[in-house]
């Protein structure tokens, strides 16, 4: 039931903030969007969502659910970290 609520609370955390240009002004459509396929979010924020899916297997114990809630932690932060900084790179930051 943990891993539940946590796998929707990470689904509803799955929403990019919206972007701003790093000066703050508000990007062009076609800008965002050129950015977003540059940095492939959408493959990226899908294959988050698969992997969480396989995380939700149920499983054996207390322990082997904390390390799949663990896992995906891990693996969440490191494909926002990856899309913040290719978007940074891009010239966007989160609003």
């Amino acid at each position: 039931q943990c891993l539940l609520l946590l796998l929707a609370v990470a689904a509803l955390g799955a929403c990019q903030p919206g972007w701003v240009r790093l000066d703050g002004s508000q990007p062009g459509g076609d800008e965002l969007a050129r950015a977003r396929e540059r940095c492939e979010v959408d493959e990226k924020l899908a294959a988050l969502e698969n992997f969480s899916g396989a995380e939700a297997a149920p499983a054996n114990s207390n322990e082997a659910r904390m390390l799949r809630i663990e896992n995906y932690d891990v693996e969440s932060a490191r494909v926002y970290r990856e899309i913040d900084a290719c978007m940074q790179r891009e010239g966007l930051r989160k609003s």
